[in-house]
């Protein structure tokens, strides 16, 4: 197929693990699910970014994470070496940080990422843990303070994104939040800071009306969704979600790269029906759209430049 006939998306997504080492309150990985927990094989990985690397100049961006905390992937940072070593660029992992000790500050910084994203939802501990549990507030507060530390001191080019999840038990400190860890990171270097509304997980986690309380917005409601246009990933296991509000089960299954190549799977008759239902603003007809808030979520977020 050539090149000028297909879809190529602007965001790539690879799972590189699937579980986690907290159970976050508002993450659909603190539920049973059905899919089994797990790491990507190497071979799986290297096949993944080897089929994608003649469009490397054509993806904008490229995140190692989904449904799982990349820091449990033991091969984490030789695999963000191997991706650039493919030609892609803006490369970029979420992480809760607990697991981020000296040792791993180190050799993610010599990976040369593009940006680290910190999941921390408050200044205070009870807070912190009460919405991430498993974790330790002074640990991964001091992990990113000294991972900034580490950045600043070797001149590293590395983007640190601090998000902060707003909830009702934590929206009371977002004021002080903001104010500690803007004194913390670089606007020359294009650090910032995320405000960042819950969303359902594709009805998951959260019922749609009761979570938006009445701010139900008929354009909003209409609009098709970028995801299905713009954004690829591939889980842990091989299987290619419609999109990250169905990462956690994977029910829409639109591929699997163990059979199928990853620009297919994108380009399939499963996909482009799927788009012209959006682009036809149907999309409420696909219950896993009725129910996901993500557009709601990306309209109000925040951005704060350090």
């Amino acid at each position: 197929m050539p090149d000028k006939n297909i879809l190529i998306p602007k965001r790539l997504q690879v799972e590189t693990v699937y579980g986690c080492n907290a159970k976050c309150t508002m993450c659909a990985l603190s539920r049973q699910g059905v899919r089994k927990k797990g790491i990507m094989t190497q071979d799986m990985f290297q096949y993944v970014f080897d089929s994608l690397s003649h469009l490397s100049d054509r993806i904008d961006k490229v995140d190692l994470f989904a449904m799982g905390e990349p820091l449990l992937d033991a091969l984490i940072f030789q695999r963000i070496k191997y991706v650039h070593k493919k030609g892609f660029r803006n490369l970029s992992i979420s992480t809760n940080a607990d697991l981020l000790d000296e040792d791993k500050q180190e050799q993610l910084l010599d990976t040369g990422i593009e940006a680290v994203i910190f999941s921390i939802d408050g200044v205070k501990k009870e807070t912190h843990e009460e919405i991430r549990k498993g974790v330790v507030f002074e640990r991964v507060r001091d992990n990113c303070l000294s991972f900034i530390k580490k950045r600043n001191k070797g001149r590293k080019r590395t983007r640190i994104i601090i998000r902060f999840i707003k909830q009702t038990n934590n929206i009371g400190e977002w004021d002080d939040f903001r104010r500690f860890w803007s004194q913390q990171l670089s606007l020359d270097l294009g650090d910032r800071l995320i405000l960042y509304n819950l969303n359902t997980m594709g009805g998951l986690m959260f019922d749609k009306k009761r979570l938006m309380k009445g701010r139900l917005d008929r354009q909003i409601e209409e609009m098709p969704c970028h995801q299905v246009f713009d954004r690829l990933i591939v889980l842990s296991n091989g299987i290619v979600p419609l999109c990250c509000e169905d990462s956690p089960n994977a029910d829409y299954k639109m591929g699997d790269v163990n059979e199928t190549a990853p620009i297919d799977i994108f380009n399939n008759l499963r996909f482009k029906r799927i788009r012209e239902i959006h682009a036809n603003k149907e999309k409420n007809a696909l219950p896993i759209c009725s129910k996901c808030t993500i557009l709601y979520s990306e309209k109000e977020l925040k951005i704060i430049d350090a």
